[in-house]
């Protein structure tokens, strides 16, 4: 289901006394969101027996009549998902104020991927002032890595980029500006990046190196002194001095070359 849908879906079964849940979902704008509680007269309690907020349980006092969800672990504008657990099918629990979270848009992502490949996303309802920001987590912190304006396009638009992944766990999103100060924010993007190890071709060479897969490397010539580095599939090894040099690839995977005379 899209985070973007504005319709809550409701599973229930009329008559039945086991706990029925109802999820919604939509956007994180700043503002807290308050769901009515109801009372029972008949049990003398509150049928609101949990809410969850992206799968993790809201530590609140269920024996209010208006219920306060603050959103305090979600960065601004990112998706989220709520279900209320309550009693039964006779219990309904009403959000009072549904616009903190239903964002009033066409514009959608459909789809965000990342893989070996690289990071993929897919959207709909692109404005032609719109620009995207692709954000990679580190060290806690979402971090800017790249940034591309949008094709404008208002039905299906597609894109790609090719990040250099991280041996682990990578975790990437993608931040949609709208161009008025407004954005919106893709789920998070997991994948798991266990490279085989990065060869290079020729060991003997006048200008480039080319190498197996993207990576980060490293050139140290005979004094152990670092000349060159950067990230890619290739690097020009021209400017170089005549000799012997070890390259290394994401902080291993060391080779030796020899840049030769023109």
């Amino acid at each position: 289901m899209n985070f973007l849908s504005i319709l809550p879906f409701v599973l229930f079964i009329l008559g039945s006394q086991d706990p029925v849940e109802v999820e919604v979902i939509g956007v994180y704008q700043g503002k807290s969101l308050f769901i009515q509680n109801p009372y029972r007269p008949t049990t003398k309690s509150f049928c609101v027996r949990s809410i969850y907020v992206n799968n993790e349980r809201q530590e609140l006092n269920y024996d209010l009549s208006a219920l306060k969800l603050d959103f305090e672990k979600n960065d601004l504008y990112t998706p989220v998902t709520i279900r209320i657990i309550s009693d039964d099918s006779l219990c309904n629990p009403i959000i009072i104020n549904p616009d903190a979270i239903f964002f009033h848009t066409a514009y959608k992502f459909t789809d965000v991927t990342l893989s070996e490949a690289g990071l993929s996303w897919t959207t709909e309802g692109e404005r032609e002032t719109g620009n995207y920001i692709v954000e990679k987590l580190q060290n806690g912190i979402w971090i800017d890595i790249h940034s591309e304006k949008a094709k404008g396009t208002f039905e299906k638009a597609e894109y790609a980029f090719l990040p250099i992944l991280d041996e682990g766990g990578n975790k990437y999103r993608v931040k949609y500006e709208f161009g008025n100060g407004k954005y919106l924010i893709s789920n998070e993007a997991d994948y798991d990046h266990y490279p085989e190890p990065v060869t290079f071709t020729p060991k003997k060479t006048k200008r480039m190196i080319r190498f197996s897969r993207a990576a980060h490397y490293e050139i140290f010539d005979q004094n152990s002194k670092l000349v060159l580095s950067g990230e890619g599939t290739e690097v020009d090894v021209s400017k170089l001095w005549p000799g012997d040099y070890v390259i290394y690839f994401d902080g291993r995977d060391p080779g030796i070359f020899t840049k030769e005379r023109y």
